[in-house]
């Protein structure tokens, strides 16, 4: 791979997306008013993160398309909140969600199995052909919110990822199943934003995670050489204890008092 100075990549022009719809909408509302709408879709656009890598793919593909990371799931302890047991998934050494799994029947973690292999190939579906878009839409049975990728905001079809359990409520500590979708999405669009595509995180950075993720980000765009997978990991071991932690350890819970301060995608 050639090494030359990294330029950081380019931002968006395109305002974010809100949780009141899959398109543009009116700015300025609080996370109250969005999470109180009876639309559970949120349109976090993959799309419009990578527009601007997408052009540049096309003339230098080695400096800017990262390798693809690996979905996995690891057992966490268990301080009984929920009837199973709690499982972070992880995308790298990044914890994106944390699930609960029954483990019943004596078939091992099939919840957290099922959760990676959709995120596997959800990775790789917008790793060969971006644009694509993460939203959260209600399930067929139960109305609970679920994680989707879809091409468009508008596309018939979509790639289930993973659905908000009332199990999963207890471990985030909270009965808000919108807002733990929420922070879920927004996790899991950051990290595929840096991890693959070499993207500043936009989501989350009101969250310990994104500020983590940030200083991440900002950390290897100022490193010798191209921003490159090696240079993430390298990047990562010099980072302060506590913000690997935030990336690694901390499962998303809402903050105390239920809202997520400047949280709205619409700004």
């Amino acid at each position: 791979m050639p090494t030359r100075k990294p330029t950081p990549p380019p931002t968006p022009a395109v305002p974010r997306q809100d949780l009141g719809g899959l398109e543009e909408r009116a700015q300025g509302e609080s996370l109250k008013q969005i999470l109180s709408k009876p639309v559970t879709k949120v349109a976090i656009v993959l799309g419009l993160a990578v527009v601007g890598v997408t052009i540049l793919l096309e003339q230098d593909p080695t400096t800017l398309r990262l390798e693809v990371p690996e979905a996995r799931y690891e057992l966490m302890r268990n301080e009984g909140l929920s009837e199973g047991v709690p499982i972070a998934i992880r995308i790298g050494q990044f914890m994106v969600f944390q699930i609960n799994d029954p483990i019943s029947g004596g078939q091992g973690a099939q919840r957290a199995k099922q959760v990676v292999e959709n995120l596997t190939a959800a990775l790789e579906e917008l790793a060969e052909d971006p644009p694509r878009v993460i939203t959260i839409e209600s399930s067929a049975v139960g109305g609970d919110p679920v994680v989707v990728q879809k091409e468009y905001s508008d596309s018939a079809e979509s790639l289930e990822i993973v659905t908000v359990t009332d199990q999963d409520l207890r471990l985030a500590k909270t009965d808000d199943s919108k807002l733990v979708a929420r922070l879920w999405a927004e996790r899991l669009t950051d990290t595929m934003r840096l991890l693959l595509f070499g993207q500043a995180p936009e989501f989350s950075r009101d969250t310990p995670f994104g500020a983590a993720l940030d200083t991440l980000y900002v950390n290897a765009v100022n490193a010798e050489g191209s921003m490159t997978t090696a240079t993430l990991n390298s990047v990562f071991e010099e980072l302060p204890v506590e913000l690997q932690l935030a990336l690694t350890e901390e499962p998303p819970e809402p903050p105390v008092g239920g809202e997520q301060a400047n949280a709205d995608l619409g700004d």
